[in-house]
């Protein structure tokens, strides 16, 4: 159970959870503080999904380059991870869905490494939020989780 409820934490995560802010500097305001989730990256992309339209180019790509194709990428990968994990209450393909969740997390984690990496390389590096560490952690615990798994237990 707890392989299908981690990659959907990880997922709601990035979704909602803030993973970065920027300073905006306004005439009328002055400067204000702008915080980003995920589904800022990757709305879009989601949209066009549920359209029936499943493509990452055009109108559908992810906002952010490389930055929004690894935000969406992890989502995708939790999403798969936690519909195989349905499968995996099945004792036969157990071992089987508890590889992908373990490769889920990895991939959680390589995705939300790239994105910090790439956030801390500008000017205002230290606007990384907590969102981004939480999606980590919780990808590092589908990691844990599906190693777990493919122990048996």
């Amino acid at each position: 159970m707890i392989r299908i409820i981690l990659p959907l934490a990880v997922i709601a995560a990035l979704l909602f959870a803030p993973i970065f802010s920027e300073t905006v500097k306004g005439s009328d305001l002055g400067a204000r503080i702008d915080t980003l989730t995920g589904y800022d990256y990757i709305a879009s992309t989601i949209e066009c999904w549920k359209g029936g339209e499943y493509s990452l180019s055009g109108d559908c790509e992810p906002k952010g380059g490389l930055k929004g194709m690894a935000i969406f990428g992890a989502v995708f990968v939790s999403a798969v991870a936690a519909v195989l994990g349905v499968l995996g209450l099945l004792p036969v393909i157990g071992k089987l869905t508890s590889f992908v969740t373990t490769l889920a997390g990895v991939i959680v984690i390589a995705a939300i490494g790239y994105y910090a990496l790439t956030q801390v390389g500008g000017e205002d590096g230290d606007n990384l939020q907590w969102g981004t560490y939480l999606a980590g952690g919780g990808g590092l615990l589908t990691v844990i989780s599906g190693l777990a798994g493919m122990r048996g237990r």
